[in-house]
């Protein structure tokens, strides 16, 4: 290879490679790998992309650090080993799933080619299997040997081996996705959250409850089926939306029950009612949701699949562990009605909002833009939503407080990231929302945490 001829083996060879210190994870305490890793950030946003004439950069990379997966990697490294410093066997597990999955499949998708995914015509089904193939072995045999030395006691391989195989698969979808979120960051984070939640998961307790969850299952099918198709008579989703809905709903019912699809079905019906109160002069100023405000897949699964997971969770952990996923899955969805009313009555006042990160006015519908009539409506719509949530029993009233605490908190992240990445074209609205649910959930669970001895 010619110095600075960039070359996608290479950097795939090097992205695999350096998957290798991870396994120093099972020597070194959480604080000197984590200074290690900050080295490494240092060297990636310094001499390494110089490395052969900058041999190891895709062009556009070249830009700004927040474009340069070779950065991007090391800093998720670093991000995990702060997160969870006492759970380095998670961070490895998630460093296999990045460095064996990720590269191995892109160097099969490349050499070996074949048919295209349905979804992206840049991925191939070789290439998001061999994600999930080596994705799995890597993240298991990764995890084993830090948690053989760090963690007591040691779960089965054969465990292991199950999670990182539900991890890889999320990350090969995700992966496979148009998403502008750089890999090197989405796959690292998605991969921890699952290796370190599913650990809780007993499914002993699917066993002890089989009659219930199978019972809870048909009926959250008819009802989640009436609900999807109602929905779609009146223009409220698209057929896609239907079928996302219904993945989402299920989901939700067949774990927490009917009252908790009413969440999820007031929520719907919030944003629903939002979305079209003023419709027509949001239309005519540009700003309105499109197809006249008929939600597909992308927005269900974007603001409903980490309620519809901590809901999953919520089910199949030990009770001592319920209340709290089931706080956070309120939190999620009051975060995502938030967001969502904030967006859309926000726009009716005489105003104009402000951009969050220069506190300076802006047109309605600019990315980060907040107002006081949309923050007042948001934070209404979640309390309203943590109330409908403590009838049904899902919450209880004294964490209702709670619940437009975390929501205004995921909301606001929501509009700084909106506004400071948006604009540089490095992350989609989708996956904004889907950050601003999981802050609305982790910022219930750490209020929890705080205050939880005075509820």
């Amino acid at each position: 290879m010619r110095e600075g001829t960039f070359s996608e083996e290479w950097r795939k060879s090097v992205h695999i490679l350096m998957g290798g210190f991870a396994l120093l994870l099972r020597y070194l305490p959480w604080w000197g790998a984590a200074l290690l890793a900050a080295g490494a950030v240092i060297s990636n946003a310094t001499w390494i992309p110089k490395l052969r004439g900058g041999a190891l950069m895709r062009e556009f990379e070249t830009e700004s650090l927040l474009r340069s997966g070779v950065w991007l990697y090391s800093f998720s490294i670093l991000m995990l080993l702060l997160i969870f410093p006492r759970r380095l066997e998670v961070v490895a597990g998630a460093w296999g799933v990045l460095a064996l999955g990720d590269g191995f499949a892109t160097l099969a998708g490349k050499g070996i080619g074949g048919p295209k995914l349905p979804w992206s015509s840049r991925k191939t089904w070789v290439g998001s299997t061999v994600f999930f193939g080596a994705g799995t072995l890597g993240g298991a045999a990764f995890w084993w040997w830090v948690a053989s030395g760090t963690q007591s006691p040691t779960p089965s391989f054969r465990k292991m081996l199950l999670i990182s195989g539900c991890a890889a698969a999320a990350c090969a979808v995700v992966e496979s996705l148009s998403l502008k979120l750089n890999d090197n960051l989405s796959v690292p984070f998605l991969a921890a959250g699952l290796l370190y939640s599913l650990q809780l998961v007993d499914p002993a307790l699917w066993q002890a409850s089989s009659e219930q969850l199978r019972h809870d299952f048909l009926v959250g099918l008819a009802v989640n089926l009436a609900f999807a198709l109602t929905a779609r008579a009146l223009g409220a989703v698209s057929w896609s939306g239907v079928a996302g809905g219904l993945l989402v709903g299920i989901t939700i019912a067949t774990f927490g029950g009917l009252s908790a699809f009413g969440v999820l079905a007031f929520f719907f019906l919030l944003g629903s009612a939002a979305t079209r109160l003023g419709y027509a002069g949001k239309a005519r100023r540009g700003i309105a949701q499109e197809r006249g405000g008929a939600r597909g897949a992308v927005h269900a699964l974007a603001n409903c699949s980490v309620p519809a997971y901590l809901a999953f969770l919520a089910g199949s952990v030990p009770p001592d562990l319920q209340a709290g996923l089931w706080l956070a899955f309120v939190a999620s969805l009051a975060t995502a009605a938030c967001d969502t009313l904030g967006s859309e009555i926000g726009p009716l006042g005489s105003g104009q909002p402000f951009l969050i990160t220069r506190m300076r006015r802006v047109p309605a519908g600019t990315p980060g833009a907040v107002s006081l009539l949309g923050t007042v409506a948001g934070a209404l719509g979640a309390l309203f939503l943590g109330m409908v949530a403590a009838q049904l029993e899902v919450i209880s009233y004294h964490a209702v407080a709670l619940i437009p605490v975390a929501a205004l908190f995921g909301t606001f992240l929501e509009s700084f990231l909106g506004a400071a990445l948006e604009p540089l074209d490095l992350v989609d609205s989708e996956t904004i929302n889907f950050i601003n649910t999981l802050a609305g959930a982790l910022a219930a669970l750490a209020l929890l945490r705080l205050v939880g001895s005075w509820l």
